[in-house]
């Protein structure tokens, strides 16, 4: 059967070394006018929208008066924000990551992204590790849906578009790095690969149907 892989981004491909954290806090200071300790909420594995949404909530709780905020105008805000600091920002490849996906396009394999990250700065954040949409030409991204789960079907359908045929979800690879994208895998039946190269050791990740330490020892030979 074909495979579609689809990749996660931050802690998969890259990491961004806290520009996206910097840049929610200027964007709720933008919006609120006055910002609060959120560090014990976790953006690992999940969609931008389902992150501004969770602070929204939090900085209600904590008394700084959000009315009239929502997770659509925080997303503005935090887009513009980080095109604002992404460029001097510290992007750097994970292991593996550029070596292996230039060696797959080259081959021919079909991917694409699946990511929380909002499409245009999902572009912006590979473009600094070289990549871009000659090796991801399609993906299912945070600003389509704010629910991680529903991502796989959105990239099967724009897949199916891309490649001529109908793409089922038993097709599609999704390769993350955390438990939640092995949930969104296991949501629609997909191969779930993790890598241990973010917050989660190789047990954390282990209900994967392939776990690796990085993406230096990835092989589609190995797929299930």
């Amino acid at each position: 059967m074909p495979r579609v892989l689809l990749f996660d981004i931050d802690g998969t491909l890259l990491q961004s070394h806290g520009v996206g954290r910097a840049s929610v806090t200027a964007a709720l200071d933008a919006l609120v006018g006055d910002v609060f300790d959120f560090t014990d909420i976790s953006f690992s594995g999940k969609t931008d929208p389902q992150i501004f949404r969770e602070i929204l909530e939090a900085a209600g709780r904590c008394g700084l008066d959000v009315d009239g905020a929502t997770p659509e105008a925080f997303a503005e805000v935090y887009h513009r924000e980080m095109e604002t600091r992404l460029p001097a920002a510290r992007v750097e490849a994970l292991p593996g990551a550029v070596d292996l996906v230039r060696q797959l396009a080259g081959s021919g394999a079909e991917m694409g992204l699946l990511t929380g990250n909002l499409e245009p700065l999902a572009y912006a954040k590979i473009e600094r590790i070289g990549l871009g949409l000659d090796e991801f030409p399609f993906g299912a991204f945070g600003s389509d849906h704010a629910d991680r789960n529903a991502l796989p079907a959105i990239g099967a359908a724009r897949a199916s578009r891309r490649f001529g045929r109908e793409v089922e979800p038993a097709e599609l690879v999704i390769i993350g790095d955390t438990p939640r994208d092995v949930a969104c895998a296991r949501s629609v039946g997909a191969v779930a690969v993790a890598v241990a190269t973010g917050r989660y050791d190789a047990d954390q990740l282990r209900h994967a149907d392939l776990v690796l330490e990085s993406l230096e020892a990835f092989d589609p030979a190995d797929l299930p």
